[in-house]
């Protein structure tokens, strides 16, 4: 007896004598199906169940001149039936479209561009705003010494006060002051009082800038400039003192170290920055567009036109559209069309 396999439509000739009992089964050896094989009964038998399956419409019997067509019918109907089974279990198969994965990759390259710069910010940032509060206060406090030298050796307090009081007015300087070699402060003002607490106001206000203020960074012996941060008034201040040479006094130039990091943070987030964002936003959406139309469209349209082809469709004609390697996935299923279709014309002759 002719036995044929349901998926992949292979031949296999049974002894039936060799069938013990009713049911045998057996594995395809070239997909590995189990194919169940059920042993003949009696003529009568079997006369009655074929009368019995014409009454409830599953049986179909063939006359001895049965047409090509129909001979061709029945060789390639359990090609037809694996082939319903494969499209109705392909449409449950489970995993992500291909649009998910891109825009996954998408995503993820995001992710780690805003994580290089995140990691650059917090890394470098910092420093360059040391470095520029650094420069800022040393060239202030230069110039400052410099220019009350002279002044201070003639023991002309005016100047030495009028040229402090320049000083603190300049942007971001919260104190400029000047203490003689004694460690009396010859001249001090502060740019800004009601950036302060009340109680430091208050004092400024009464006694001028107190002196221990000054005495949180100490000029070392035999150095002649140092900076810390302080913090003065409730606020968080960048301190340089420097020596003034041959008047053994020292002058104190204070930096608010807030407005330095304003300044620098709104060049980082600023609407430029944002404008930056939103244009690779915009430009990773149309290459997510452009992808997803390019390889995921041409995608399922093959495999839609390839399940036409497996239930029968012979005669349908797979287009190529799409990348280069689409293209030739859509070629090489025109080809097998033309050679299951060759093979299906030779079955039936």
């Amino acid at each position: 007896m002719l036995v044929i396999c349901e998926d992949c439509a292979k031949r296999y000739n049974i002894d039936e004598n060799r069938i013990t009992g009713e049911k045998a089964k057996f594995s395809c050896k070239e997909c590995g199906h189990i194919i169940v094989v059920e042993k003949p009964q009696a003529a009568a038998s079997l006369s009655e169940s074929k009368q019995s399956a014409d009454e409830k419409g599953m049986a179909h019997v063939t006359s001895g001149t049965e047409s090509p067509e129909e001979r061709l019918m029945t060789k390639i109907s359990p090609l037809i039936a694996a082939a319903s089974m494969r499209k109705k279990s392909s449409s449950k198969s489970k995993g992500l479209p291909l649009a998910a994965y891109i825009l996954l990759t998408l995503i993820t390259g995001f992710l780690m561009v805003g994580g290089a710069f995140g990691y650059l910010y917090f890394e470098y940032i910092p420093e360059i705003i040391n470095h520029q509060i650094e420069l800022r206060t040393a060239v202030i406090t230069e110039s400052f010494s410099g220019v009350i030298q002279k002044p201070l050796l003639r023991g002309d307090d005016q100047q030495v006060n009028k040229e402090a009081q320049r000083a603190s007015k300049l942007p971001g300087v919260a104190y400029a002051a000047v203490i003689n070699s004694k460690g009396d402060m010859v001249a001090g003002f502060v740019s800004d009082l009601d950036r302060f607490n009340k109680k430091f106001e208050m004092r400024v206000k009464a006694k001028g800038i107190p002196v221990e203020v000054f005495a949180q960074n100490k000029l070392p012996f035999g150095v002649d400039r140092a900076n810390t941060r302080i913090t003065v008034g409730g606020q968080t201040i960048y301190d340089e003192v420097a020596s003034i040479p041959e008047s053994g006094g020292e002058v104190h130039v204070g930096i608010y170290v807030a407005d330095v990091d304003d300044a620098i943070r709104e060049v980082i987030v600023s609407p430029l920055t944002f404008s930056i964002l939103a244009t690779i936003l915009v430009v990773g959406f149309i290459i997510f567009l452009l992808l997803t139309r390019a390889i995921a469209k041409p995608m399922q349209e093959l495999t839609n036109v390839a399940n036409r082809i497996s239930l029968g469709e012979m005669d349908l004609v797979v287009k190529s559209s799409g990348p280069r390697e689409m293209r030739d996935l859509a070629s090489a299923f025109e080809r097998m069309r033309h050679s299951i279709k060759g093979a299906l014309e030779r079955l039936s002759k």
